[in-house]
């Protein structure tokens, strides 16, 4: 039910990997298996088509893997970033409420993660194919896999997952209309996050008490809970929470027939999703919004928020919105006295809630139908739906339910004449009325909102009192206000002076301070081009030194071919190319240091994988020295400068067509 907490999940799969090209390469193992990481990080980075690309590109790029030949480490290593690849797909596509696909790449990980022998990627599959059945209200496949994903959670004592796991039991058993079963599941999801310290995942889960205890008919306690929900929400800046808690508010004032307050809230609660275009809440939203515009008897706007709310219903195709929103299209008509219509929209309603075992809402269902069948005289079948919601609300401990459905048994049986059973409804009804609707109840409920904001309602008195007394002391002292005005002149005109004075001297001290680090500059600046010269100098030095070197270096080949021993002549060759380019290092990477402070110590941290002879060569390219130079002040061969810098090139990620100097130059 939370999508963020997939994505936070998502994020601990991938190593992310800052590089500039995901192209295909060269068919490599070590390059394929970096280029699967490279896909994943930035497909958790991004949303919609795009995402959906780099998935595919990395389950394509591990399934070639894993037909080549190769070790059982590497390939359960692939196998590892496939499910990975796969999940992260299901999710973009469970985002987009297209259940069916995001079912399939879901039980495929699953089978892939069984056949691996992954606990963790075992139950992390086993959730998600829980959360697509819950959105589809399939609720006992549902409990199936929570109670399997719970297991697996359990075995490698994953304490968060674990929570997450209740907390999809309770919601379940919430939408079944179990609301005991969903207040012990929730019970156990809050025993996990406060051992575990999880202070949001808390939060979370008073949010969905908060939502039980509104369908049992416990209104304060429901505020209560929306209220320690909330204040988690608004210290972490979660707007998508947020929203969902103030949409929650809108529905119990809704259920206390108090619709202005209800539009209020769900306005607010809108805005969170508009924003993210988040399909599943625009849903709940849209149709909330057309509910309180029906109670307000505002049947244009009513109409446009529910046309917008099913249209997406159709489009995800759960059929617990579908049937949420026939319910909605039967109060709107119902509302403007078209029973018929009415009728035949709560019908649906009734058979949908039915068919997904959805208890609660088929018991509200029913009580709606029964009311509409009234106003056309069918009073037998209202009674008999009627009779079916009481029983249904009792089996699910719903007082708000049961008094619905004996108020309108007690119209039905009033409407046929039957006294006794009438009386016999209305006073359950009003018994059930005044232990749900209470003075402190309501009470309760108001005095928990205004906690909402009780520190802005404190300065706001605080500045209603503030102006209350300097409006009385105005009045006392009307004679000395003149006084007080030619005083305050004179000091006026005092301390602007003072101002104008401090302000002079303040630009003088600033044009002092601004000369003395103009000054320093200038020194700094000195200095630079000093040890520049300097280190020019040094380069020119070594550099013909080696070229004197290896100037010796040939004659001495030459000399092989005389008389003098070769043995020894080589032996001198070796000392020579010993002595060629450490030295050379030593004195220049000084002289270096002085110049570019920080250069190689940016290069080890950015770039850990270089070798020290590779950040050496980093330095000559630094100095903006071409592959001869560099050769000469090295030793080391043209040819072997060349693949170095392929190589160097190739690390930092540095595309063919850009000036691998200019890249350097800008670490």
């Amino acid at each position: 039910m939370y999508n963020f907490r997939r994505f936070l999940r998502l994020l601990l799969f991938i190593v992310p990997v800052s590089l500039t090209s995901v192209s295909a390469q060269k068919s490599d193992p070590k390059s394929d298996t970096a280029l699967i990481s490279i896909n994943l990080a930035k497909a958790a980075d991004t949303r919609g088509d795009t995402a959906i690309r780099l998935y595919n590109a990395a389950i394509q790029t591990a399934e070639k893997c894993l037909r080549d030949d190769g070790s059982k480490a590497y390939k359960d290593a692939v196998k590892r970033k496939l499910i990975k690849a796969r999940l992260g797909l299901g999710l973009v596509f469970y985002n987009r409420i297209e259940y069916s696909r995001a079912l399939d790449l879901y039980k495929r990980a699953l089978k892939e993660a069984e056949e691996l022998g992954n606990i963790a990627l075992e139950a992390e599959s086993n959730f998600n194919i829980a959360e697509v059945y819950l959105e589809q209200s399939q609720f006992a496949n549902a409990m199936e896999f929570y109670n399997l994903s719970l297991s697996g959670y359990q075995k490698v004592k994953d304490h968060v997952n674990q929570f997450w796991c209740y907390t999809g039991m309770g919601i379940v058993q919430k939408q079944c209309g179990n609301y005991r079963d969903a207040v012990e599941f929730y019970s156990k999801a809050l025993q996990k996050a406060g051992s575990a310290g999880l202070n949001y995942e808390e939060a979370i889960c008073y949010n969905n008490l908060g939502n039980v205890h509104r369908k049992t008919g416990d209104f304060a306690k429901a505020m209560e809970s929306y209220q320690k929900a909330i204040e988690v929400f608004r210290k972490l800046n979660d707007e998508t929470a947020i929203s969902d808690c103030l949409n929650n508010i809108g529905n119990l004032y809704l259920d206390n027939g108090d619709p202005f307050r209800a539009l209020e809230y769900y306005r607010q609660a809108l805005k969170a999703a508009e924003q993210t275009n988040d399909e599943y809440r625009l849903i709940i939203r849209y149709k909330n919004l057309a509910g309180a515009y029906t109670e307000l008897k505002d049947y244009e706007n009513a109409g446009l928020y529910l046309k917008d709310a099913l249209k997406l219903a159709e489009k995800s195709g759960d059929k617990s919105f579908l049937a949420s929103c026939n319910m909605q299209f039967g109060k709107l008509h119902a509302t403007k006295n078209d029973f018929i219509i009415a009728s035949a929209f709560y019908r649906k309603s009734v058979n949908l809630y039915a068919e997904i075992g959805a208890r609660h809402e088929q018991s509200e269902a029913l009580v709606e139908l029964a009311n509409t069948l009234i106003s056309q005289n069918q009073v037998k079948e209202a009674i008999n739906n009627a009779t079916e919601a009481l029983e249904i609300a009792k089996a699910t401990g719903s007082l708000k339910g049961r008094l619905d459905a004996s108020i309108c048994l007690g119209q039905c049986y009033e409407k046929a004449g039957n006294s006794d059973k009438a009386y016999f409804y209305l006073k359950s009804a009003t018994a059930l009325k005044d232990s749900i609707y209470t003075v402190e109840k309501y009470r309760t409920i108001e005095e928990i909102e205004a906690g909402f904001a009780r520190s802005e309602l404190k300065k706001e008195n605080e500045a209603l009192t503030q102006n209350s007394i300097l409006q009385k002391q105005a009045i006392r002292t009307k004679n000395i206000i003149l006084v007080l005005l030619g005083i305050s002149l004179v000091m006026g005109i005092a301390l602007i002076w003072l101002i104008y004075k401090r302000k002079n001297e303040a630009k003088r001290e600033a044009g002092a301070i601004r000369q003395q680090s103009e000054e320093k500059i200038g020194q700094l600046s000195e200095d630079l081009i000093g040890k520049e010269r300097e280190l020019t100098s040094k380069t020119i030095f070594i550099n013909q030194k080696n070229q004197l070197l290896e100037r010796l270096i040939k004659e001495l080949d030459e000399l092989k071919q005389s008389e003098v021993s070769a043995q020894s002549i080589q032996h001198l060759q070796v000392q020579l190319r010993q002595e060629l380019a450490p030295n050379a290092w030593k004195e220049f990477e000084i002289q270096f240091n002085e110049v570019h402070p920080g250069f190689q110590q940016r290069l080890l941290e950015k770039y850990p994988e270089l070798t020290p002879a590779e950040r050496r060569l980093c330095s000559f390219i630094r100095l903006d020295m071409n592959t001869r130079e560099i050769s000469s002040l090295s030793g080391q061969s043209i040819k072997s400068i060349e693949v170095a810098r392929t190589r160097i090139r190739k690390k930092l990620g540095v595309p063919h067509d850009q000036n691998l100097t200019n890249y350097i130059a800008l670490i």
